[in-house]
């Protein structure tokens, strides 16, 4: 049996002209009703059918009929191989962050699909990731109260797709989506959710849910029908723990035999109250015609006194206009005061634009001399030095002399006390000589030989200590340049990665704002744009930014242009003083502050003056498509007069050799890229440098993003490599240092060990030394008083030889002294001719900004009485825009009254308004006469006709629905009567065929339930109360036994689930959707049912031809092969690193 997949159209219907029909075929009685997404009442039509439990003599004969056209139909079906549905069933399901999986996609057999796997292995998630992504609603599936709690933990989003089958003539839209129809739908943790329909080859088709909900009826995928797809919650629910009324109502939901039930009431509801308004307009027709004709014959009445009201009407013409004729002279008025405003503008303009051009004189001869004074101030500079190291050095001098000549008098003094000490020593020692004649010491030969050699050993272990010291000094400064040359190498790296940053951040900036230069300018900038686009006051449009109207045609150039114009690329060029008001409140309207500039339309011709054609300018490397912006650049940056000169050493000896002409300034590039030189001749024709940062923003002129690129690229690489360069030297300083730090320990201990050594050889002279002291004490004292006299003659030898040397000395500093005088003499002259020049520099410029103040002061009263001239002519326009908008508005209040008309010489609204109301006194006393004013009794005659209009159109509609089902020849009353009891006929003989099907349907799936019982030997019934609202069954498993059966609360736990999946295979055979999804159908099974179960479903299914079909199961498939409609699907197992699911608010 090939399914429906569409409605039938109302003309298609099996209907006779009395509105009776056959007795539908139960072999091919099953729903395929679309389920429309509308609220509607689900009220059952069969409850008051008188159907029990108890099967009736000819039910039981429906029953045999009905069992032998299936037995009939399942050989015809035997017959054939169950073969593939060209369309409607699912191809694949993936999900992406959906429940506790990151990717998980499942490719579907179009026939039989057995799903197995592990508990947490995204089984259940298939079933719910079709539900969801085919538009059901997340309720629906019980697993989560909202789309967020579907969203795998960590995670923002997810994404569900599902792949249609659209094959086959009965294609859906074939030519726009193809053989595949893809479903995706995407949602995140903030709420938003949306679906997207594409083509087989992946091309957006739509992202209606509409679209999407229309497929589904069309292909019948009625996903929110609980019998269609039974979740893991809904199919435990079906198979265990459903009561009676629970199956029936999965009967009728999964029938749309409850859809069709309210559609009938729907139609009832709205058939009974047609016919009750139809008789209240019946009864009120005559009222409303009455009416309407005495409100006719009233208004004849009061058209009698039109000549009257024609003379009010012809007044109050005269009035309207003479208001207009009071405010067009208003207008003219203020024209005239306009014009003189506007004489009294321009003269302030010229005076104003004479004004500005003096200030910009006064401006630059006061910045000529600023920078002339600045020029003196710096070279008095080195003058300033020159004499401060001269002072200094004269003071050293001078205390030098005087310490000189302090010494020389304290040698003197040193020499005369010697010569003393001398005399005194010879007269001892002759004295002592005397007193030891008799002395003969031959006894300490030997000890006097030994301390001499001790002390030879003493005197050579302290040299070596002594040595040992002066290597430790050497070693300890060492050391500290290290630890200097550390700091120093460790100092750079902070700097240079932050230049690192700088470069990456620049970088970024390029890539990300590629091709799109708004992004180096103000936020706003887009909107200023706009409303200066939509801004039709402007007498001419302002021109900007600059940056928009320049291409750099040299793009190596950029950084050191962007940097040399400044914000002069972000400003916008206006022509007159009006425009540049207008463009400043727009500006500060939206908050984006630029300059403005004030130029005019002339051209500039720098012909004569522009440099040697063999140097780049920077006019010559620019593009510039606006004449105002080149202008500009002309007068403000000298672009005609800058060279630009790539190397640094051919750009000094171009400004060098001799001024070039047409020159002002040269820029060329620096060691660092992006940096660059500015090389400008100076006051006097001196060359001055100045060091060009490099430009970090996003280039705001037209140029080679791609070579800003890698011209940015290859600055981070140098970069880097600098900084690498710089942690290696580093890395070798903290080597040095460690091992200076090493040597110096090193060092340290063998000096402690020679410092030991000479202490014991000092030891042994002290001990020899004490023995010869004991031998010859007598002999001692002639040995020292012959050494103090020794080494008194050599002190006199020594403060001799210091004496003469102190007198050369005193002479070359006082010499030294003399020549510093003369330097300091020669410094200061020259000091003082600089400091009176600056001050004459300084007097210049103090006059020179007098000068430029007293312009300025004129300059700003130019500009005030200029503001003031066009404040009063802001308040003459206005004023002329309220006359001039008030006479539009009366105008056209008068045009609406009549057309124009003149008015009576010497008449004004007031005459005209007293001779108004003296008429309008007759004729209300006429109309109160009447009893209602003329206006009055024509509404009134309008509203009772149109009263009277819409009653006889609600009776007309009424007879046109009437004429449908009647014909034509009839009054309209029994017209109406009789096409109302026709529908009403036709209602019931639909509620009716509705029975018929609903008793064809259950007497199907009583027929199918028996025979699935019977392939286990198992004897059954399906018991259908439509009175009650109950579907139970009755089943004995043992063959043996004789009666009506076993409720299915006393079967055994496998005899009840198989029991149940017969019902709900009977149940799916009455349904035409061509997917069918069951979860867990065998859970409460043993394996004997869950064998015989599984075996009687592929059957089954078998049985529905190009039926579709998803089973999951957690339990193995070892009695089942895959085969040609057949599919095994495997999932994988999970990854135990979740072990549960975050559903928020449960």
């Amino acid at each position: 049996m090939v399914p429906v997949k569409r409605v039938r159209p109302a003309d298609e219907e099996d209907e006779d002209d009395s509105g009776h029909s056959e007795m539908p075929d139960s072999a091919g009685a099953r729903s395929n009703v679309r389920e429309d997404t509308r609220k509607k009442a689900r009220i059952s039509a069969g409850a008051s059918a008188d159907d029990s439990s108890v099967e009736s003599s000819e039910e039981v004969e429906l029953y045999q009929e009905q069992e032998t056209q299936f037995r009939t139909q399942q050989l015809v079906n035997n017959a054939a191989d169950n073969a593939a549905a060209d369309n409607g069933i699912l191809e694949s399901v993936s999900c992406s962050n959906f429940m506790c999986h990151n990717y998980l996609e499942v490719p579907l057999g179009p026939l039989i699909n057995f799903i197995i796997g592990h508990n947490g292995s995204g089984k259940s998630a298939i079933l719910t990731a079709i539900t969801i992504c085919l538009g059901g609603k997340a309720t629906a599936t019980n697993r989560g109260q909202s789309l967020k709690s579907f969203i795998k933990e960590g995670t923002e989003s997810s994404v569900l797709s599902v792949k249609i089958k659209n094959k086959g003539e009965s294609a859906y839209q074939s030519e726009v989506y193809g053989d595949t129809i893809i479903v995706e739908r995407h949602f995140n943790r903030s709420g938003t959710s949306n679906f997207k329909l594409k083509s087989a080859l992946g091309r957006l088709i739509s992202t209606k849910k509409a679209d999407l909900e229309e497929i589904c009826d069309y292909f019948a995928l009625q996903i929110d029908n609980p019998m269609n797809v039974l979740t893991q919650d809904m199919a435990r629910q079906f198979l265990s723990n459903s009561t009676p009324q629970e199956k029936y109502k999965f009967f009728m939901k999964g029938t749309q035999l409850e859809h069709l039930d309210g559609d009938y009431l729907q139609i009832e509801q709205s058939i009974d109250k047609i016919d009750q308004d139809l008789a209240k307009s019946l009864v009120d027709i005559g009222r409303y015609e009455e009416e309407a004709r005495k409100a006719k014959t009233l208004l004849v009445l009061s058209e009698k006194h039109d000549s009257l009201r024609e003379k009010i009407k012809n007044i109050g013409y005269q009035m309207a206009w003479a208001q207009v004729e009071e405010i067009e002279q208003k207008v003219a008025l203020t024209d005239e005061e306009l014009v003189k405003i506007a004489e009294n503008i321009a003269t302030v303009e010229g005076k104003a634009t004479r004004c500005t051009e003096a200030y910009g004189v006064a401006d630059q001869g006061f910045q000529d001399a600023q920078s002339m004074t600045g020029e003196l101030q710096g070279s008095l500079v080195p003058y300033e030095d020159r004499k401060d190291q001269a002072r200094q050095e004269h003071d050293k001098a001078k205390t030098d002399a005087l310490a000189l000549q302090a010494e020389q008098r304290m040698i003197k003094d040193h020499l005369k006390q010697t010569q003393d000490r001398i005399l005194r020593a010879e007269n001892d020692i002759k004295d002592e000589y005397r007193r030891l004649e008799q002395i003969n010491g031959g006894g300490h030969a030997r000890r006097l030989t030994e301390i001499e050699e001790k002390r030879v050993e003493f005197r050579d272990a302290k040299s070596r200590v002594e040595d040992h010291e002066v290597d430790l000094r050497a070693l300890e400064d060492e050391h500290r340049y290290a630890s200097q040359l550390l700091e120093q190498s460790r100092s750079p790296i902070p700097i240079k990665r932050q230049e690192i940053q700088v470069c990456e951040e620049r970088l970024n900036r390029l890539i990300k704002d590629k091709g799109k230069q708004e992004g180096a300018y103000h936020a706003n900038m887009p909107r200023l744009l706009r409303a200066i686009r939509d801004d039709d006051t402007f007498q001419q449009k302002p021109i900007g930014p600059i940056g928009h109207h320049v291409r750099l045609l040299k793009p190596a150039w950029s950084s050191i242009l962007e940097k040399s114009f400044g914000a002069a690329l972000n400003s916008f060029i206006v022509t007159s003083i009006n425009d540049q008001a207008r463009l400043s409140q727009l500006m500060a309207r939206l908050q984006c502050q630029f300059p403005i500039i004030i130029g005019n339309n002339g051209r500039v011709d720098t012909t004569d003056h522009e440099p040697d054609p063999n140097f780049d300018t920077s006019l010559r490397v620019l593009e510039i498509d606006e004449d105002l912006v080149r202008k500009q650049l002309i007068i403000n940056q000298a672009i005609e007069q800058t060279i630009l000169v790539a190397s640094r050493a051919d750009a000094v000896n171009a400004m060098s050799d001799a001024r070039l002409r047409n020159v002002k300034q040269c820029f060329t590039h620096n060691v660092r890229s992006g940096t660059g030189i500015r090389f400008s001749y100076g006051f006097g024709g001196g060359l001055s440098e100045n060091f060009v940062p490099a430009f970090n923003g996003p280039p705001r002129m037209k140029t080679d993003v791609e070579f800003q690129v890698n011209a940015c690229q290859g600055e981070l690489q140098r970069l880097k490599s600098e900084l690498n360069d710089l942690e290696q030297s580093m890395r070798e300083r903290q080597t040095n240092l460690k091992n200076c730090d090493q040597a110096i320990t090193r060092h340290k201990r063998n000096a402690r060990e020679l410092r030991i050594a000479a202490q014991k050889l000092e030891n042994d002279v002290e001990g020899l030394q004490d023995a010869i002291d004991g031998d010859a004490l007598e002999e001692g004292r002639l040995d020292a008083l012959k050494e103090g006299l020794a080494e008194t003659k050599e002190e006199l030898v020594t403060h001799q030889a210091s004496f003469g040397d102190s007198v050369v000395a005193v002479d070359k500093a006082r010499e030294a002294l003399r020549t510093l005088r003369d330097q300091m003499k020669v410094i200061d002259n020259e000091t003082a001719e600089v400091q009176a020049r600056i001050r004459k520099a300084e007097a210049k410029a103090t006059k020179a900004s007098e000068r430029r103040e007293a312009v300025l002061r004129e300059k700003n009263q130019a500009i005030a009485e200029l503001e003031q001239a066009i404040k009063s002519k802001a308040d003459a326009q206005a004023r002329r825009a309220d006359y001039a908008e008030t006479s539009s508005i009366w105008n056209r209040k008068a045009t609406e009254v009549c057309p124009r008309v003149p008015v009576d010489r010497g008449e004004t609204c007031a005459s005209l308004e007293r001779k108004l109301e003296k008429l309008q006194a007759d004729l209300r006393k006429w109309e109160t006469q009447l009893g209602a004013t003329p206006q009055e009794i024509a509404q009134a005659a309008v509203r009772k006709v149109r009263a009277f209009q819409q009653a006889k159109a609600q009776v007309a509609e009424v007879e046109k629905l009437a004429q449908v089902r009647t014909g034509m020849g009839i009054g309209y009353n029994d017209m109406a009567a009789n096409g109302f009891q026709l529908l009403k006929s036709t209602l019931v003989n639909r509620k009716e065929r509705w029975k018929l099907f609903q008793r064809a349907i259950t007497a199907r799936a009583r027929v199918q339930f028996m025979w699935m019982l019977s392939e286990r030997s198992f004897r059954g019934r399906l018991l259908a109360n439509h009175k009650e609202k109950k579907l139970d069954l009755h089943v004995e498993p043992d063959p043996t036994k004789v009666g009506k059966g076993r409720e299915a609360k006393t079967l055994s736990g496998g005899e009840k689930s198989f029991s149940t999946i017969c019902l709900l295979l009977s149940l799916w055979d009455a349904m035409g959707a061509p997917v069918r999804c069951l979860d867990e159908f065998d859970v409460f099974m043993d394996s004997v049912n869950r064998e015989v179960s599984m075996r009687k479903m592929i059957e089954a299914a078998r049985y529905s031809i190009g039926k579709q079909f998803i089973l999951i199961t957690p339990g193995s498939m070892g009695s089942v092969s895959s085969s040609y409609d057949v599919k095994i699907i495997r999932m994988k197992d999970p990854e135990r690193g979740q072990t549960s699911i975050s559903f928020p608010n449960q």
